[in-house]
């Protein structure tokens, strides 16, 4: 077997300083320890986990009280060791003092996530970093919170939820996803109980109808001016749909469908988001016939290679054949140029494109950047395409004034030998 390199002996990997024995990196431990006081305090802790939770609960509950009532202003220099710090304490509440005592751990973890609103003003500037260790705690809620009577959970969590509203609004679906659906039945119930216009209340009711499954529950957070939006209308429908309740789903859907617009009544074009709610509607009920016509329609509007593929990839036999090419040709002809060549370079359709850029070289308009990346795909096989495209990029870049970039293209297009 070949020994390990010098170079890889000296990396910091755990296999590596195992190997220089408990007691020396007990020594480096203390020494580095001595200049962070976050490491002190880890260490500690770790210590007082060893001894039991009689002496974990104590270190835990000196942080928690120092994170209460700190005011003082984290610096940009002091917040990734801070973040580190909010987490491993997060960590020891969740896993080693709920192994030893999950009663107790429940009780500082409760503390943990109303730390939320001290520490946040701290922080000039809380990001995803810091939500994500709140998110995390919200989890370890939950599973804390899963072996007890559902009532008793569910009166805690709407509690919690009514003194701080903003933050549970981006907590619940966390702290339910592990608690049983009969304890967010309760704490729906509870909340529905409660008429509050806090902000962020209403999101926490939509958050525990999702967790209980009660879309009618959902549905009345909104108003009816709001349910003929169509991004509501594809909520709703979204979530009749996975319940079963088909017949709903197009009920919601129909309530945001396009309606007649000017003198002439023409149907104003339909929401894309909408569009694909009522495809999955149309699925659900049988009608795939009107599914299919709904989705050439929608391509031919948005020249959406989804939508085009969905379509094709549904017929049999020769049909599939036949209208990949329409798409194609359809894409080829289209009205905005780099819209059309989008699409044939991502079906691909590579000959397709060579033809396009050829036939339509005067009224190419398109982005010299993605001239060359898409120049770069069709050279080997289509290199007068190619040659085109980028001296299409090229002028358009000059015009641009990107000389460099004009430039550039200019050199490429001469690299290649027609």
């Amino acid at each position: 077997m070949a020994r390990s390199s010098v170079a890889a002996l000296k990396k910091v990997t755990p296999e590596n300083l195992a190997g220089l024995g408990a007691e020396r990196l007990a020594e480096i431990l203390v020494e580095v320890a001595d200049t962070r006081t976050d490491l002190k305090r880890r260490l500690r802790m770790e210590l007082a986990a060893g001894l039991g939770a009689t002496h974990l609960a104590p270190e835990i509950d000196k942080r928690l009280g120092a994170l209460e009532t700190s005011r003082g202003q984290v610096t940009w220099r002091q917040k990734p060791a801070f973040l580190r710090d909010l987490d491993a304490l997060r960590g020891l509440i969740a896993e080693r003092l709920a192994r030893q005592e999950p009663d107790a751990a429940r009780e500082r973890m409760w503390r943990f996530l109303a730390t939320a609103g001290q520490t946040s003003p701290r922080l000039r500037d809380p990001d995803d970093a810091f939500e994500a260790i709140y998110a995390r705690a919200a989890g370890d809620l939950g599973r804390l919170l899963a072996p007890h009577d559902p009532q008793l959970a569910a009166n805690a969590v709407v509690e919690a939820a009514q003194a701080a509203p903003q933050a549970w609004a981006r907590w619940m679906p966390k702290v339910m996803a592990a608690l049983p659906v009969q304890t967010a039945k309760a704490a729906l119930a509870l909340a529905l109980a409660r008429a509050r216009t806090a902000p962020g209340w209403t999101v926490v009711i939509r958050h525990l109808a999702d967790a209980a499954g009660d879309v009618e529950a959902y549905r009345d957070t909104y108003s009816a001016p709001a349910m003929q939006t169509p991004a509501v209308a594809v909520e709703l429908a979204q979530r009749w749909l996975e319940v079963g309740e088909v017949e709903e789903a197009g009920a919601a859907l129909r309530l945001a469908a396009p309606k007649p617009q000017g003198q002439a009544a023409r149907l104003a074009a339909p929401d894309f988001d909408w569009e694909t709610a009522w495809l999955d509607y149309l699925e659900a009920t049988g009608e795939a016939a009107a599914a299919q016509a709904v989705r050439w329609a929608s391509f031919q509007r948005t020249l959406d290679i989804g939508r085009a593929k969905a379509f094709v990839g549904r017929l049999d036999g020769f049909e599939d054949v036949e209208a990949e090419g329409q798409a194609l040709a359809h894409a080829a002809t289209h009205q905005d140029f780099q819209k059309g060549l989008e699409l044939l370079m991502a079906w691909p359709a590579l000959p397709e494109a060579s033809r396009m850029i050829l036939a339509r070289a005067q009224d190419a308009k398109i982005d010299p950047e993605q001239a060359e990346i898409w120049a770069a795909k069709l050279r080997k096989r289509f290199p007068a395409a190619a040659h085109r495209l980028l001296r299409r990029g090229a002028a358009t870049a000059f015009k641009q004034r990107a000389l460099k970039l004009s430039q550039r293209l200019s050199e490429e297009a001469d690299t290649i030998g027609l």
